[in-house]
Formats: structure tokens, C-alpha cells, sequence
């Protein structure tokens, strides 16, 4: 099992945190994922709702980058159907570099007040793919030549190429069964969500299955992809102490995403879809989630309302109490 933190970049009003000290505490946050050895830290790009406040990952990324020495670098997820592909491999290539090779690269869609705000009228899965297609050939080639739907490009080349070759892994993000079956006919890592996508955690199992069938049936070896999801996390020395937490923090959370994403707390924890309880529980947790094929859990421990001192104390938690029983698994 591998483990990593996500930050979503919500920062609410009713935490009443400044902008300047909202992005210090989440490079604090990386700095001290990477003391805890947690495999990586993942940045979250949205715009215009959820309360985010990261619409450009590549820029609080190179911060990152150069305030810690070995910790992976992750995007979850690149909206890469409203950029220029070009742009993107670029200012991703800066991050790969300033990093000495330790970006992991995921991909998505958005959410559909996001596809409003940008005026995409239609499915944009086609525009995805292709744009992936565009970025890993500037990757891999230094150069681009490409006539496709939606981009003709002609001989282009770039001046940056990233540190690790062919390319930083990818990752395509998976909620709907569509995007399990892209990502698997592809043959590319996928990042979930089951908060978002699953009622529970029998389904989210069947999701997996059919994406490692989906693998075996386009000539890929399913062994050889990690299958990442995501949990809202809070760990703490009792279950009553976490419970209070997670309440506390996924209250704003929730409600910001209402209109998107319309689960109550309680709801999610009958489900299991959010890690809360103390380090046995959360455990347990693990061990069902990894029975349904995931290999990688990354925890948003870091979450609206929260104080600073509440999310180191529960990243530190989860490294010492919980993960370690998974170190050999």
C-alpha cells in the first residue's frame, strides 16, 4: 500500500484565513508529509466554486518543490480540456524540473459549474484524450506534430523538457463508469474519488474490477497500475475526538459542494466513504478499501475549517499509528 495526502485548495470564508497564510500552511503541509514519508502530495486545481483557491497548481507546486527534497509532487487534476496542451506540458516540464523529477501528472475533467463558467457545451472526453496525447508527445519527443480533432499542430518544439523520461507518470481521474473504461483501455493509472462517484464501497469495487478487466482486455497488465483513491481523513486518539473534527471541518466542505455533490456527512460515514475514527478504526477502513483493488490512498486531511494544528497533528497520527501496518503489505 502506498499513502499520500491531497489538498483541495478550499479555502472557506469561515475559517478566516488569508490567502498569503492559507498557501504557507499547505507548504507547511507538504514539508511535513515528506518528514512523516508519506509517497506524495497532491494539489487539487479548481475555479470559481468549492470555495478554491488553486487555479494554477504549477505555481504553488514549484514553492513546494523547492521547500522539500524527496516527496512526489502530484496534480489531481489538471483540467486539461479548457488549456492549450502546449502550455500545459511547459509549465508542467518547470515543475518536473524544479523538482528534480518527482512530478506525478493527473488529468480530468472538471466539475459542471466549471464547464459552465468556460463555456463547453458538450462531452468534452474526446478533447481530454487528445489533449493527453499532445502533452505526452511534447514530453517525449521535444516536439509536436499533431492533426487531430480539435488541435493542428505543426512541428512545434519546446524548450523544456521534463527531468523524467519518457514522461512523469500520468494519471486519469476516475468517477463515472466512462472514465474507468477510458483510463483502462489507455492504459494509464487512475485517480478516484468514491465520496463523489460511489454510494458505497461495494460499488466502488466494481468500478475497479471492470477498469482492471477493461486493462487485460486492451493488452495491459492490471499489476502494473496503481489504483489511487481519495478519502476525506480525520484520525485523532478517539473516535469521539475525530468524530468532532470531521464534523467540524466537512460541514463547510459539504456544503460548498452541495449543488455538485449533494451527500450528507452522515450518510458518507454509514457508507465508509470517509476515513473518520481513531487509529484502529482507521485501520480496518484500509483494509476494506484495499480489498476492493485500490494500492494507493491519498487522505484529505486537510479540509475547510480545520486549524493548522488540528491537520499536522492528524498527518502525523496516520503516519505513525496507521500506516505502518501497511509498510509490508
Amino acid at each position: 500500500m502506498k499513502f499520500g495526502i491531497f489538498v483541495i485548495g478550499d479555502n472557506h470564508p469561515e475559517a478566516h484565513k488569508s490567502l498569503s497564510a492559507y498557501y504557507d500552511e499547505i507548504v507547511e503541509q507538504a514539508k511535513w508529509a515528506e518528514a512523516l514519508g508519506y509517497e506524495c502530495f497532491w494539489f487539487g486545481e479548481h475555479h470559481f466554486d468549492f470555495s478554491g483557491v488553486i487555479p494554477s497548481p504549477p505555481v504553488l507546486m514549484s514553492v513546494a518543490a523547492k521547500a522539500t527534497q524527496k516527496i512526489r509532487l502530484g496534480v489531481a487534476v489538471c483540467l486539461l480540456p479548457y488549456r492549450n496542451p502546449l502550455f500545459v506540458a511547459e509549465e508542467y516540464a518547470m515543475v518536473d524540473v524544479l523538482s528534480g523529477g518527482r512530478l506525478d501528472f493527473g488529468i480530468g475533467r472538471g466539475t459542471p459549474p466549471e464547464l459552465a463558467a468556460f463555456g463547453v457545451k458538450e462531452d468534452n472526453r474526446d478533447l481530454l484524450v487528445e489533449s493527453l496525447e499532445v502533452v505526452k508527445m511534447a514530453w517525449s519527443e521535444g516536439k509536436v506534430s499533431y492533426k487531430g480533432k480539435y488541435h493542428r499542430i505543426d512541428g512545434v518544439p519546446l524548450n523544456i523538457r521534463p527531468v523524467q523520461q519518457p514522461t512523469p507518470p500520468f494519471f486519469i481521474a476516475a468517477l463515472s463508469e466512462g472514465s474507468y473504461k477510458v483510463a483502462g483501455e489507455l492504459g494509464y493509472p487512475i485517480l478516484g474519488i468514491p465520496y463523489a462517484s460511489c454510494k458505497s464501497i461495494a460499488e466502488l469495487k466494481t468500478k475497479i474490477g471492470a477498469y482492471k478487466d477493461t486493462l487485460a482486455a486492451s493488452g495491459h497488465r492490471p499489476g502494473d497500475f496503481d489504483v489511487v483513491q481519495c478519502f476525506h481523513t480525520s484520525v485523532a486518539a478517539t473516535d469521539a475526538e475525530a468524530e468532532r473534527n470531521a464534523r467540524k471541518g466537512m460541514g463547510a466542505l459539504l456544503a460548498a459542494r452541495i449543488g455538485v455533490r449533494p451527500r450528507s456527512y452522515d450518510e458518507l460515514y454509514k457508507e465508509r466513504l470517509v476515513m473518520v475514527g481513531d487509529p484502529r478504526r482507521l485501520i480496518g477502513q484500509i483494509e476494506e478499501v484495499r480489498a476492493t483493488g485500490t494500492n494507493y490512498i491519498i487522505f484529505m486531511i486537510n479540509f475547510a475549517t480545520l486549524e493548522q494544528k488540528t491537520i499536522l497533528a492528524a498527518m502525523e497520527m496516520m503516519a505513525k499509528k496507521v500506516m505502518p501496518k501497511f509498510s509490508t503489505a
